[in-house]
């Protein structure tokens, strides 16, 4: 064989072949990605970035759909509702599947009308005060909470109720007890906006919303929600570090498609995007904050009913309802 023939060979062994499944060759047309959400949201981001990449892998081009509404739930229904052919997926952040369906009468349900294809990304928090204030610990953090007066508690912000980061810092003051007042706003910059004119002190919002803050010294970071530390903060401890009895949320965006799917099906966009993430340009086009949450088809589905479990409970307890 000549060198080009070997050359020629090679580059077309990086795409895999057209899938022969009971539906026919798999895709022969574009497909759906839906994205319930509005465009620059987090996982919207994502969403562009892979659909990208897969669409050179499939040879069809796969389309990111906007549906936003009711924190994810109108767009996982559509979702859920498609015909489980391989046409339509979604990119779908973990909330709208294990937060939003126990606090509203969801039009699905995510374990049984959705199959978990993939993970993609994950995003991390962190414990942001008000440099004011003058607390660069999280210890110092819980110790003026509790000395402050009755009528006058620390305020933090989250973009709702139900929020990862609303549902993060009821995790960290139920397991340290202490006092704080929930502020939920419509949206984070609303909240950070606050935050910033000191009407509220604190947040553990998304990395990505405060960092230009902390970078500028507004704000100050006192723990990440990680397990180890970020390193575009790396002087900042992880809550493993200081407080390992701790268990916050992760913020999790995944691959979901209709429930049905067939299996080869589920595979291939498994396996595809599984080499998405392991290019190093993936990775590098992530917002900050956004790690790699590589998982196949039945890691995902065991993580979906975990989370599931886990915060069905808390938010029962803490009698949170969709406004």
């Amino acid at each position: 064989m000549s060198r080009r023939a070997v050359l020629a060979a090679g580059v077309a062994s990086l795409a895999a072949p057209p899938l022969v499944s009971a539906q026919g060759t798999w895709p022969n047309k574009p497909v759906r990605m839906v994205v319930p959400y509005g465009a620059g949201n987090l996982a919207d981001h994502v969403a562009r970035v892979l659909a990208e990449d897969l669409q050179q892998r499939w040879g069809q081009r796969v389309v990111a759909d906007n549906q936003a509404g009711a924190g994810g739930a109108i767009g996982v229904a559509q979702i859920a509702r498609a015909a489980p052919d391989g046409y339509t997926i979604g990119l779908v952040a973990m909330a709208a599947l294990v937060i939003t369906p126990h606090m509203t009468r969801a039009p699905y349900d995510p374990l049984r009308d959705l199959t978990p294809v993939a993970g993609v990304t994950v995003s991390s928090g962190a414990l942001t005060l008000r440099s004011e204030l003058g607390i660069t610990t999280l210890p110092d953090f819980v110790t003026a909470a509790r000395a402050r007066p009755a009528g006058d508690p620390f305020f933090y912000y989250s973009a709702g109720n139900g929020t990862v980061p609303h549902l993060n810092f009821e995790i960290l003051r139920r397991t340290l007890d202490f006092p704080v007042q929930h502020v939920p706003y419509r949206t984070s910059p609303a909240g950070l906006a606050d935050l910033l004119a000191g009407r509220v002190q604190a947040t553990l919002d998304s990395f990505s919303v405060v960092l230009p803050a902390i970078q500028a010294g507004t704000l100050r970071a006192v723990v990440a929600t990680p397990r180890s530390r970020m390193p575009e903060l790396p002087e900042v401890p992880s809550i493993a570090e200081v407080a390992p009895q701790v268990e916050f949320a992760h913020a999790w965006q995944a691959v979901m498609a209709p429930a049905g799917l067939p299996p080869e099906i589920t595979a291939r966009i498994a396996a595809d995007t599984k080499a998405a993430l392991a290019l190093p340009g993936f990775a590098a086009r992530m917002p900050a904050g956004a790690g790699l949450f590589d998982l196949g088809p039945d890691a995902l589905a065991d993580q979906m009913r975990r989370d599931h479990a886990r915060f069905g409970t808390l938010v029962a307890e803490l009698g949170l309802r969709s406004e």
